[in-house]
């Protein structure tokens, strides 16, 4: 086995196809030195070698693929021991060579285990980290292209270091993709060091960042930023490039120009390579029903531009439910009734130049139903101290202040609300999270919770999940979940909890579905005398500090979503042997995985934990049953009868399985109606993403 090449080291027992020629290319001396010593078994929580073997031939795809990746580990982990006693020049030495190589005729393939190892050492000597077994696996699945289950605590940040190194060498350009400019931030200034310490350039995106910066961080070798800044900036180079402006100079301005430094192609943004997305579950699945939109600028509508919004706000606080219009929650379809019609045809309806048709007028007034019955305020969205209606990411918890609702139904809230009017702006380019993502040569993605919607990730992308094992076994405590018959009941609940908990000395991370329940849950804990953090889309300026201070002795924080992803909290001394910290779950959401985030604070790493679901009959997730069934739980629970309230819980799981239906046929959709816009624009000859 020894002397074997390093093609059929990595080519056949990997079962990727190799190019014979980049092989054949190899020196005699350079096929000695990357041989390596003979396999040993591989240690940890990827079994033995024996058994990967047979694993990569015969098990389904997703497992057969972390079998052929285990392989590779004995590899990397021997150019690791042979990197260990370098010094950090030689280091830097080892990776200019890997960058000519990468550059030149080699493939990226047979340079992974050598890269990986060199990885590793820098890891080591920057952060005091060494990667598990688990994270290297991740990392050549990731490499190969593929999406990545690990679960949370398990090192997302570090596990996508290794292949964006490997394919940074190429001098290409890769992008790490997360949710938000935070987390975009963190990672840079945390990987950074480890990157620059073998030569390569790091940049970070943020929201309104001009274009110099922006041009800046995509000619680093390795770019972090959100999904959304990736996709916007894809759209605005394809409107400059409509607009003529990339192709104004001729091609021998660069010799005649007098000032060097300036830049002749506007476009910020190189091409796409190779992307590794972070939380891909969040952008792939949640975002996706939601298309990436460049509006025109906005402007204060003038009074007369108002009438109608305010006019539709008036009628629709007059107009009764399942009389004058009908509204169905499970499917969120509303839709007036022939007396609602009469009612609003008789409302002296606004005349004028911006009055609008009677079939307008119908609209207008649906859509201020919708921003009365379907919105709510601090959840859905909040007021700024500026008087601007913002966006809350229901998936992650924070406030989207570019964001806008389309038809109107922002100036519908806006009315509602009493706060200026803007009016609505025109789309002038737009792109799905699902077009822009597999505009790359190469994705890549990671994840604690991909493997539920694994079919739609292999149909909409063409990419397999594979579920990576824990570096340690889980000691996650999931308790049963309990119910009440009311939202009191259920907050008068959670404060005992949490009494009970302080007095074992645990933490407590309590979660909340929306802005509004963090605060009336902070009023409780107040009343109670318990001192608390609140984390939420009004509070995000104190996040780090927050997440930092959650896992001491005897702390309690009240977050939102915004502690459910990307956050690792760390254990403070004594917490582990008393049980580690404890998170209680006020509400499911509308997806299990983003449940599943939150309960993933707790037992990271092989730490204890525990998490337990407090629900009640008044939760919005109910909805997800129909109307009339949520109207009868409601009365049933203020009823004030004695009953065995647990009985309901499988109530709330069935709730969310009919609401991640509804969500993945919109996602379905949104894809068909977008690859039939793509086909109607490229049949007139124009561009497929500018309108």
């Amino acid at each position: 086995m020894g002397s074997e090449c390093f093609r059929v080291r990595l080519g056949e027992v990997m079962g990727w196809t190799l190019p014979t020629s980049a092989v054949s290319a190899l020196l005699p001396a350079e096929r000695v030195a990357h041989e390596h010593k003979p396999i040993e078994n591989v240690p940890g929580r990827l079994g033995p070698l024996w058994w990967n073997r047979i694993l990569a031939w015969v098990a389904p795809p997703w497992r057969r693929r972390l079998a052929r990746a285990a392989l590779v580990i004995p590899q990397i982990r021997y150019w690791e021991e042979r990197f260990r006693d370098t010094s950090d020049e030689e280091l830097l030495a080892v990776s200019q060579q890997l960058r000519g190589k990468a550059r030149g005729r080699w493939n990226l393939d047979l340079l992974l285990p050598e890269a990986f190892g060199l990885v590793s050492v820098a890891i080591q000597r920057t952060l005091g980290l060494r990667p598990f077994d688990v994270q290297l696996a991740a990392g050549v699945v990731m490499h190969f292209g593929g999406l990545v289950e690990l679960a949370t605590g398990e090192g997302k940040t570090l596990t996508a270091a290794l292949p964006a190194y490997l394919n940074a060498l190429t001098g290409k350009g890769v992008h790490i993709a997360t949710v938000n400019d935070y987390l975009a931030r963190r990672d840079a200034e945390w990987m950074g060091p480890v990157y620059e310490k073998l030569g390569l350039t790091v940049g970070y995106l943020q929201q309104r960042m001009d274009d110099e910066r922006r041009y800046q961080a995509y000619r680093c070798d390795i770019t972090y930023g959100t999904a959304s800044e990736f996709g916007f900036d894809f759209l605005r180079d394809r409107m400059k490039l409509r607009g003529g402006q990339a192709a104004a100079a001729p091609f021998w301005a660069p010799w005649l120009a007098q000032n060097t430094s300036a830049r002749l192609d506007p476009r910020v943004q190189r091409g796409l390579v190779y992307a590794i997305v972070d939380e891909a579950d969040s952008i792939f699945i949640d975002e996706a029903r939601t298309p990436m939109i460049i509006a025109n600028p906005t402007r204060l509508a003038e009074p007369e531009e108002q009438v109608v919004y305010l006019w539709a706000d008036r009628v629709a606080r007059t107009l009764v439910p399942d009389e004058h219009f009908y509204f169905v929650p499970k499917k969120e379809k509303l839709e007036l009734t022939d007396a609602g019609r009469r009612q609003v045809r008789y409302s002296e309806p606004p005349t004028g130049k911006h009055a609008k048709a009677m079939d307008k007028m119908f609209e207008a007034v649906e859509r201020a139903l919708l921003a009365h019955y379907r919105y709510r305020r601090d959840q859905h969205y909040m007021i700024s101290p500026e008087k601007k209606i913002v966006i809350i990411d229901e998936g992650t918890g924070r406030p989207m202040p570019d964001r806008h609702w389309r038809d109107g139904l922002h100036q519908a809230i806006e009315a509602k609300e009493g706060v200026p009017i803007n009016m609505p702006s025109e789309h002038a380019a737009q792109i799905t999270y699902q077009n822009f993502y597999r505009l790359y040569t190469k994705l890549a993605g990671m994840s604690g919770t991909l493997m539920p919607n694994f079919w739609e990730l292999r149909r909409v992308y063409g990419l397999w999940v594979t579920r990576v094992p824990t570096n340690r076994p889980c000691r996650r405590i999931l308790l049963p979940d309990r119910v009440f018959p009311t939202e009191d009941a259920k907050f008068e609940a959670v404060v005992a909890e949490t009494q009970a908990m302080l007095a074992q000395g645990r933490p407590v991370l309590i979660g909340t579905r929306t802005v509004e329940a963090s605060k009336k849950l902070s009023a409780k804990l107040t009343a109670a005398g318990i001192p608390h953090q609140v984390l939420n889309a009004e509070q995000n300026q104190r996040e780090a500090e927050i997440v930092a201070l959650a896992g001491q002795p005897g702390t309690v924080t009240v977050a939102t979503n915004m502690a459910g992803r990307g956050t690792d909290i760390k254990l403070g001394p004594g917490v582990a042997e008393r049980g580690g910290l404890h998170v209680i779950a006020t509400e499911r959401h509308e997806a299990e995985r983003i449940d599943r985030q939150l309960v993933g604070r707790a037992g990271r790493q092989g730490d204890p934990g525990s998490a337990q679901f407090f629900l009640s009959l008044e939760d919005n997730i109910l909805e997800g049953l129909g109307q009339k069934k949520q109207r009868r739980l409601q009365a049933l629970g203020r009823s004030g009868q004695h009953r065995n309230w647990n009985a309901f819980a499988p109530l709330f799981r069935k709730a969310q399985r009919r609401i991640e239906k509804r969500h993945y046929r919109q996602r379905l959709d949104l894809k068909n109606y977008d690859k039939n816009r793509q086909e109607w624009l490229k049949d007139i000859g124009a561009d497929q993403y500018v309108d």
